[in-house]
């Protein structure tokens, strides 16, 4: 186990000790020494590359059992075993398909509040690790929260384009409230908290991770929305909307009401909005009400105030380049 071990810092490439008990993986701190575990991440397609490099070391490893997702070996001449999960280069927080929207003629801009300099970057490497998500749950993540984000753009995209005079939204209350449990648990800074203020946490295999939070937060039907209504915000102005690495950004409305949003192109959002204002906006407008944002000038505060947002929690605020240009200017008056 040391060569592997060995090998495998070599390389740069994280690993757990631990037993597998009833077909699960149990990270421990002292396990076993004559019957343990050896998990890590790898490329699905460069494994057989890793055999041969393990075997001139003189670890021979014979398939166990395998899946779609990760392969279990043994390792030969010992009662030890190796477990290599299958993994890509995850984006760490905002999918591609939502960074796509953000482009300047392929390129991705975005500011570092930290520098507050404008950096270049692409929608396919921006913000991403190799494993930090298991293959298994970047599938889980495409067909169960990265659909609805999909779904989301394709309705809105076709309303601000003309192409339809109105759009209904359905399931929105439980597709915002998904998308905001995605955007909690896809933030490093927040599984880090919930793992320092949490005891249990330490009793799990060393910590919560983004994939165990997710489908826990799934499976107590969480509730982030309990005193707000997601509502459409269109940009019909000649400018265009920013966004932060987490999503969800602090705003005010023109009549100074609070409310979160949920940056999903240059053009359109999601405003969570209290529920009391929503009923107001329902009185006043009907059942098909919208938040219009049609005043440059209220856009350029709104992208201050998502700046600001980012600003506090030193993330960055990606948009078109002239855009972040125009708040650099903003910013600094």
């Amino acid at each position: 186990m040391e060569t592997i071990i060995e090998f495998l810092n070599k390389n740069k490439t994280e690993f757990d000790l631990g037993i597998i008990n009833y077909g699960h993986f149990h990270k421990l701190p002292k396990p076993f020494k004559n019957k343990q575990v050896i998990r890590f991440k790898w490329k699905k397609d460069s494994i057989n590359k890793l055999l041969i490099n393990l075997k001139k070391e003189g670890i021979t490893l014979i398939e166990h059992c395998a899946s779609n997702y990760n392969i279990l070996y043994d390792i030969d001449g010992t009662n030890n075993q190796m477990l290599i999960v299958y993994a890509v280069n995850s984006h760490v927080q905002l999918p591609k398909l939502l960074l796509k929207n953000f482009r300047t003629k392929e390129k991705l801009f975005y500011i570092s509040t930290q520098s507050n300099k404008l950096l270049r970057s692409s929608a396919k490497s921006y913000n991403t690790a190799f494993g930090y998500y298991s293959l298994e749950f970047e599938e889980y993540l495409s067909n169960n929260y990265e659909k609805i984000l999909s779904d989301l753009i394709q309705s809105l995209n076709s309303f601000t384009n003309g192409e339809v005079t109105s759009v209904t939204l359905k399931n929105l209350n439980n597709n915002i409230n998904k998308l905001f449990l995605m955007a909690l648990t896809r933030n490093p800074k927040y599984v880090k908290d919930i793992n320092k203020k949490s005891i249990m946490a330490q009793l799990i295999d060393g910590g919560y991770d983004t994939e165990y939070l997710m489908i826990t937060g799934e499976k107590m039907e969480m509730n982030f929305l309990k005193n707000f209504t997601p509502v459409p915000l269109i940009n019909i102005t000649n400018k265009n909307l920013v966004t932060i690495k987490s999503l969800v950004s602090n705003i005010y409305l023109k009549d100074g009401i609070a409310c979160m949003a949920i940056m999903l192109h240059p053009k359109f959002a999601i405003a969570l909005i209290p529920n009391d204002y929503y009923k107001t906006m329902i009185d006043e407008q009907g059942e098909q009400t919208y938040l219009q944002l049609d005043n440059e000038q209220t856009l350029k505060e709104m992208n201050k105030q998502i700046y600001s947002c980012a600003k506090k929690n030193g993330e960055d605020v990606i948009g078109i380049k002239d855009d972040l240009e125009d708040l650099l200017l903003y910013i600094n008056t």
